[in-house]
């Protein structure tokens, strides 16, 4: 048995959060790769090497973490419901928020609530929601997990989905979406299969906004998007390798997006400057 099918049965056992799985993974030291791996070699070799090597923890957690945590178990609990062809529960929703949330962070999640709710894909079929993958790359590279937060159907045609939350409309990188059409496109046979990212701006009032707080996105991947996919993650997986082997990190990246920019020991003074 290869480590794809190794860990894809592992996962398929799997009966605590996707979260753990991975730590395990990671205190077993069994090599994998992942979107946010990749992305953090990326940005900095010094944050993978504190990320994801030395394992240092952000204390307290940075609450744009547990608010954006919260989000999407919002969003997969209306989409579960969806899924079982029942209304979502919002009395039970705003319920949870007021008892995990207060403040500017209650109104932003209650007024993402609404648009969550008036926002949800119409005339699609729910596949999954927030479903865990193992992705074989080939042999050059270890395998990838992620998690995709949404799947919809419908007839032949499929579509995934991703949520993103923030003070303002990003840049979303469609990394991401290619992954889980490789492997929605892998695990249903999917011969066709569009791909958005949904994305949410924090507001304190919906009623005296004037840009939209909403918007959806649909990201046309190219026919030689996966072979351009593999070649930018060989790339990365280069220099984690470099980092794992040596414990060391080049600097680099942009210090004030960075959330270990604290405790980092190698912040730039452009950075302090700037701060």
């Amino acid at each position: 048995m290869g480590m794809h099918e190794q860990l894809a049965s592992m996962l398929a056992a799997w009966k605590g959060s996707f979260r753990a799985f991975v730590r395990q993974l990671d205190m077993q030291g069994t090599p994998h790769l992942s979107f946010s791996k990749i992305t953090s070699v990326e940005f900095c070799p010094q944050r993978y090497l504190m990320e994801y090597v030395e394992r240092r923890r952000l204390v307290p957690e940075p609450a744009y973490f547990r608010k954006g945590r919260l989000f999407h178990e919002l969003a997969a609990r209306i989409y579960r419901a969806n899924r079982r062809r029942r209304e979502p529960n919002v009395g039970n929703l705003h319920t949870l928020l007021a008892r995990t949330t207060k403040g500017e962070d209650h109104d932003h999640l209650s007024n993402a609530l609404q648009l969550i709710l008036e926002n949800v894909f119409a005339g699609w079929e729910v596949v999954a929601v927030e479903e865990p993958f193992v992705l074989d790359l080939g042999e050059e590279l270890p395998v990838c997990l992620g998690i995709v937060d949404l799947i919809l159907r419908r007839e032949d045609q499929f579509a995934v989905v991703d949520h993103k939350s923030g003070m303002n409309f990003g840049k979303p990188d469609p990394l991401q979406l290619v992954l889980y059409k490789q492997h929605v496109g892998r695990h249903f046979d999917a011969r066709q299969c569009q791909t958005f990212f949904d994305e949410y701006r924090w507001v304190n009032n919906l009623r005296r906004i004037r840009k939209p707080a909403f918007q959806r996105t649909e990201i046309r991947v190219r026919a030689n998007a996966w072979t351009s996919t593999l070649k930018r993650i060989d790339r990365a997986y280069r220099k984690i390798r470099k980092i794992e082997q040596s414990g060391r990190a080049e600097d680099g990246g942009p210090c004030y997006m960075c959330p270990f920019k604290n405790t980092c020991p190698k912040v730039s003074v452009s950075y302090g400057s700037w701060y």
